[in-house]
């Protein structure tokens, strides 16, 4: 017989009855009939070429076949019942790799609670952490953390946080001991932080465009964590996101001040494609990864304001 012609409700009721060994007990734990788990019965045992359940005095039996197919009908059942329901995922017994696309900025800000939650939840799992891709591919990334627009196509994206830029130099840079203007911002030297290595501009060159000047990138690197060590042994200033500013590694070397313009703003964002939309696990990362960001985002600050 082909499982196709096979009509696997019969299968359902067959290990009801098995496991109830009563017609009158199964049909109340399916909420069916009795005749109907009897009609069943009777085409089981068309099928199945056995009697599959029999009386013996007062009591009904099981056949040696009925004996057999019992576990592997349990088993089969079990399994059909995972496959069709998606509403349950247990980290603790999971076995999967999450692939996160981040920036290094990202991997010091917001990952590190959601490394120690999975690693403390979910010991079975796996965090896989990507340089930036200008493409998300959903088969290989199943969330990217950005700061730039959505890009287009079929994905889904939630807000972070949002941040703006401010200016990072070594202290005494000489520049810096007055009031700084717009144009001897421009004026200055600047280095830019492209993760993909690919961009020679940023938010910072449209705000200035708009005061009608333009900038000089003498420098351009792909990663933050090194940019305070290189201004800090240059005359080279750089803008960055205020959040980076406060990293203690970038105080320790470098100071703080506000640009002397209203500064762009920008949301950080998680961004999946939306064929993870209704994943069980894919939901409970981007829950992680959301709570641990609205954790830190109440801690209160730990090192002194910015200058102005």
């Amino acid at each position: 017989m082909k499982l196709r012609n096979f009509d696997l409700n019969l299968l359902v009721i067959l290990d009801s009855v098995l496991a109830e060994m009563s017609i009158t007990r199964a049909a109340r734990r399916l909420n069916l009939s009795q005749p109907a788990v009897s009609q069943a019965m009777a085409r089981a045992r068309d099928v199945f070429g056995d009697d599959l359940l029999v009386r013996e005095g007062s009591h009904m039996m099981l056949t040696p076949l009925a004996r057999r197919l019992a576990p592997e009908l349990k088993e089969f059942c079990a399994r059909a019942e995972r496959l069709v329901s998606h509403s349950g995922f247990d980290p603790a017994s999971a076995r999967i790799d999450f692939t996160i696309s981040a920036n290094d900025v990202s991997e010091l800000l917001i990952l590190p609670p959601l490394i120690a939650t999975v690693t403390r939840l979910a010991p079975g799992s796996r965090l896989i952490v990507r340089a930036p891709d200008p493409h998300l591919v959903n088969a290989k990334v199943d969330l990217s953390i950005i700061g730039a627009p959505v890009p287009p196509g079929p994905f889904v994206s939630e807000q972070l946080y949002e941040d703006h830029f401010v200016i990072l130099a070594r202290p005494g840079h000489p520049a810096m001991g007055e009031a700084l203007s717009p144009e001897g911002f421009a004026a200055l030297s600047h280095t830019l932080v492209c993760p993909t290595g690919q961009g020679t501009t940023g938010p910072i060159d449209a705000s200035l465009e708009r005061l009608g000047l333009s900038r000089r990138i003498a420098l351009s690197v792909t990663r933050f964590t090194t940019l305070p060590q290189i201004l800090a042994s240059t005359d080279l200033i750089s803008a960055v996101p205020s959040r980076f500013a406060l990293w203690p590694p970038a105080q320790a070397l470098c100071k703080v001040w506000q640009l002397p313009f209203e500064s762009p703003r920008f949301s950080m964002r998680m961004v999946w494609h939306q064929m993870h939309d209704a994943d069980p696990a894919h939901q409970w990362l981007r829950g992680l990864l959301k709570d641990g960001v609205s954790i830190r985002a109440d801690r209160p600050p730990m090192i002194a304001p910015l200058d102005v």
